[in-house]
């Protein structure tokens, strides 16, 4: 049996432990909420660093700005409300006080035209980390590390100074009589953290030629160049015209859809070649002659049976020129296109008939020709009165 001393002791090493264990469950329970505290401010401050991404042009329309007025800067419900952060967060940390914000433009050399100035920013609690009543720089460090490289803390020796974590940067103590265990995030003292992307906002202009490596461009309202436009097919699906969509040269080797109307304010040149009934695709396409003259053709079904055909626009008689004439007039033939046929059509305008009751109207070939109006005995004259038989009116076409 133990004696009454031996019992006095182990009851006394048990409660030792108890209170060690007590203790350890304390400081274990106190680092979470310290790394919990470190992980929420760093999500707080990537909210604050896309807020600023989406609102740099506002921020820096006037450009440098010393400090910017609170009444510009966002609340934690704003950033919320506004999507840069996911779920609501409370105004300030377990410990007491409140986030801070405060946001500079500079240099103070930049200018709006030169696109070089850039957006400051710190978050930091209002109150320092405290244990007792006296500053926790253990704690503040914890919170740092949680947080990340944009995160600093101030300590002793010179608590007026707030230095990121492996020394990376220095700031001032923004807390009133320069406590140490301030704790402070930042994104640089001259650089926003996002000006070497492209803005959403447009705020910058890129200063160099871009791949898109082979993905796609959607919802584009309008599209200005000054130089050459190449694509594989070009599809505008509103109204586009040389005033809204312009280009010094267009060229598209596929399919080229408008579906609204295209205005050009100059010429419109078919590069396609065809050559008239000869079979194509799809009806009301466009193309030139093979002989290179500049007549356009279009696709048509003449409905023959032969399916669609090129045809020159306006069908394949071609009217080419009027002559009038008389017994003897020489009619030169019309210079057709490729695939067209030289042909005349002879109208009678004057004619007498004499005793024989005939009149001849001729003028066969392909040109040039020669009119023939004669009486039935082949003479040009009239027997009353030895007078012309007859004048008419060449009309010459292209037949294709």
């Amino acid at each position: 049996m133990f004696s009454i001393v031996e019992m006095v002791v182990v009851l006394v090493a048990a409660a030792l432990m108890t209170v060690v264990g007590i203790k350890e469950d304390a400081a274990k329970r106190r680092l979470q909420v310290l790394t919990a505290e470190g992980q929420n401010e760093a999500v707080i401050n990537a909210a604050l660093g896309n807020w600023v991404t989406n609102n740099y042009a506002t921020l820096t329309q006037n450009g440098p700005v010393a400090v910017v007025p609170p009444t510009e800067l966002p609340t934690l419900n704003q950033l919320f409300t506004q999507g840069n952060l996911q779920q609501p967060h409370a105004s300030g940390p377990f410990w007491g006080g409140t986030y801070v914000i405060s946001m500079s433009v500079g240099p103070s050399t930049c200018s709006v035209g030169t696109g070089d100035c850039h957006v400051s920013y710190v978050l930091y609690p209002s109150k320092p980390v405290t244990r007792g009543g006296n500053p926790d720089i253990i704690g503040a460090s914890i919170i740092a590390q949680a947080g990340g490289n944009a995160f600093g803390f101030s300590k002793l020796p010179n608590p007026g100074t707030v230095t990121g974590l492996n020394g990376s940067w220095n700031a001032t103590n923004p807390l009133p009589g320069s406590p140490a265990g301030a704790v402070l995030a930042t994104n640089g003292p001259s650089s926003d953290g996002n000006s070497v992307y492209i803005r959403r906002d447009g705020a910058l202009t890129w200063t160099g030629d871009q791949n898109v490596n082979g993905v796609s461009l959607h919802n584009v309202k309008n599209l200005d160049a000054t130089g050459t436009i190449s694509t594989g097919a070009l599809t505008v699906s509103g109204t586009s015209s040389l005033g809204t969509a312009s280009a010094t040269t267009l060229d598209t080797t596929g399919n080229t859809t408008v579906g609204g109307t295209l205005t050009v304010a100059r010429t419109i040149q078919a590069g396609a070649i065809g050559y008239p009934r000869v079979s194509c695709s799809p009806l009301g396409a466009q193309a030139s002659n093979t002989d290179g003259r500049g007549q356009q053709l279009s696709c048509q079904n003449m409905n023959d049976g032969a399916g669609p055909v090129w045809m020159p626009v306006g069908g394949p008689t071609q009217t080419y020129n009027f002559y009038q004439v008389s017994n003897g007039s020489v009619v030169p033939s019309p210079s057709c296109f490729a695939g067209g046929h030289p042909q005349m059509r002879l109208v009678p305008q004057t004619f007498r008939v004499d005793t024989t009751a005939v009149v001849n109207f001729a003028g066969p070939g392909s040109g040039p020709w020669t009119i023939y109006i004669t009486n039935g005995s082949g003479s040009a004259t009239s027997n009353v009165d030895g007078g012309a038989i007859g004048t008419g009116e060449v009309e010459t076409y292209c037949s294709y």
